[in-house]
């Protein structure tokens, strides 16, 4: 699974204190109260997409909504996707790391098997610096 942390919290940062009308989810006039801590899922990806692969992209929704953290509201297909921050969610942000099992998962993603590099397996750079500077602070 190609996880990053910081792909992670960027989506949950960036759902909390956003509201998506029940109207444009519904896509018709209804009754039901507004989704508070939440961002349809096309404006998650098209801020995304210029900086991560979609597989990465992909794979961190798929951990975020699995853990606990995202709610899926819709499906996908030819209806609106919403995800909306649980509560489990509003206390990492609250408190700024994730779990110790959780952390394991990212510290896994700094070697990637799938992907072959100049000594059979890639190795992050970019996240092993990123984490360097986050362990000296």
């Amino acid at each position: 699974m190609a996880l990053s942390e910081s792909l992670c919290w960027h989506v949950l940062k960036g759902c909390r204190g956003q509201v998506v009308s029940s109207k444009w989810f519904k896509g018709r006039e209804t009754t039901d109260p507004n989704l508070e801590n939440s961002l349809p899922l096309f404006v998650i990806e098209r801020d995304l997409v210029l900086r991560h692969a979609r597989q990465q992209i992909e794979d961190s929704l798929y951990f975020l909504e699995k853990r606990g953290y995202l709610i899926r509201h819709g499906f996908h297909g030819l209806t609106r996707v919403v995800y909306q921050l649980s509560e489990d969610a509003l206390k990492i942000l609250e408190c700024g790391k994730f779990l110790a099992e959780e952390e394991q998962a990212f510290r896994e993603s700094l070697l990637d098997i799938r992907q072959p590099g100049m000594w059979g397996l890639k190795f992050n750079l970019g996240e092993a610096w990123r984490r360097l500077k986050k362990w000296r602070a």
